[in-house]
């Protein structure tokens, strides 16, 4: 039960800082991006924890029996790492703008 709530507010973080990135708020776009990278690694951990308790294989985070699973804890890492990519390079053109230093 914890795994699921915390993959599932995860997301919904996701959502809701790639929401401030579209406003152009990439300060908290990066926050909440970093905050999702923490909250996945977690779910991660907490998805290892229980294959272990129910006596299943854990190798790949349960992989070969549950593909689905580490599939989608990479998908919301790669997507965290981008709307940070995304955030440094919006904050780089707002910065270049300012100071005028246009090419």
């Amino acid at each position: 039960m914890e795994t699921m709530a915390l993959g599932l507010l995860a997301i919904v973080v996701l959502l809701v800082f790639g929401y401030c990135l579209r406003c152009k708020k990439t300060f908290w776009s990066i926050v909440g991006s970093i905050v999702v990278m923490v909250l996945t690694c977690l779910t991660g951990h907490s998805w290892k924890l229980m294959l272990i308790g129910s006596g299943k294989d854990p190798t790949l985070l349960g992989f070969n029996r549950y593909p689905a699973a580490p599939v989608i804890l990479a998908i919301l890492l790669l997507t965290a790492l981008a709307v940070i990519i995304a955030s440094v390079v919006g904050i780089a053109k707002q910065n270049k703008s300012k100071n005028g230093c246009e090419s």
